[in-house]
């Protein structure tokens, strides 16, 4: 064999080597672009599957919200104004105030962040909407925890109940289908021949400290629930914003 052709064979087969690798690092690069567009697929898809939930989740804790402001506003009405006082309409009102928890599902959002999978989103103002999203719904939550903290657990219901104003009756609607079917029990049980005590606020005068206390407390909680209500609206329209942004993303892909 000459010197000439085992060179060229040299060549040759360093030539088919680097083919080889050419295409197997293609071959990679496929499959690795592949297993992203199939993670960024199912991440948005769960995304989306959320923020479906959330916008049912909001539209029910919006009238919740507005249910109690409206309830909170009667009940200061009946008592700042002059006797005599519609006692049925008082306790209608109370019993549709109380605290109501937002927390908005987030698994796939918490998911793609800890995982780092918020990254294979290929659109960076869809990534960074996702995010503000998300950012922004766990500060409103925070708000809405913090003033059912202060306002309503930490004021209104003591004042109700903890000293004993407002007896709790169980009767009518409170808003939660929860409460009304435990409120249901309890009557079945105690039976319909039970008579309640009257409500020991009326035995007050209206210019008692105990008013003064319940008056000021129901304001409070309907501030609170205007806040509710108008971050739970907010929170829709932007839920599905994003919505449309990401099936817009999708269907171009």
């Amino acid at each position: 064999m000459s010197a000439g052709s085992s060179f060229g064979r040299t060549i040759f087969q360093g030539f088919v080597i680097i083919v080889a690798v050419m295409l197997a690092f293609g071959a990679n690069t496929f499959i690795t672009e592949q297993a992203q567009k199939k993670a960024e697929l199912d991440s948005l898809e769960l995304v989306l599957r959320d923020l479906g939930d959330s916008v049912n989740e909001l539209k029910e804790f919006s009238a919740y919200s507005a249910g109690a402001f409206d309830a909170a506003l009667v009940a200061y009405g009946e008592l700042s104004g002059r006797a005599p006082y519609d006692k049925n309409a008082v306790r209608t009102a109370l019993l549709r105030v109380d605290r109501n928890t937002l927390q908005l599902p987030m698994a796939a959002y918490k998911d793609m962040l800890y995982s780092g999978d918020l990254t294979v989103v290929r659109d960076r103002y869809l990534r960074d909407s996702i995010g503000r999203f998300y950012e922004s719904v766990e500060h409103r939550q925070s708000v809405i925890e913090n003033n059912n903290r202060v306002h309503i657990d930490g004021q209104l219901i003591p004042a109700l109940f903890e000293r004993g104003l407002i007896l709790p009756h169980f009767a009518g609607d409170t808003g939660q289908d929860a409460t009304n079917m435990a409120n249901g029990a309890i009557n079945s049980q105690l039976g319909a021949g039970f008579a309640h005590r009257s409500d020991p606020i009326w035995n007050f005068p209206v210019d008692s400290r105990e008013w003064r206390t319940l008056r000021s407390t129901l304001l409070a909680a309907a501030q609170s629930y205007a806040v509710a209500e108008n971050f739970a609206n907010d929170m829709i329209m932007e839920a599905q914003r994003l919505e449309d942004a990401i099936v817009i993303y999708l269907n171009e892909r």
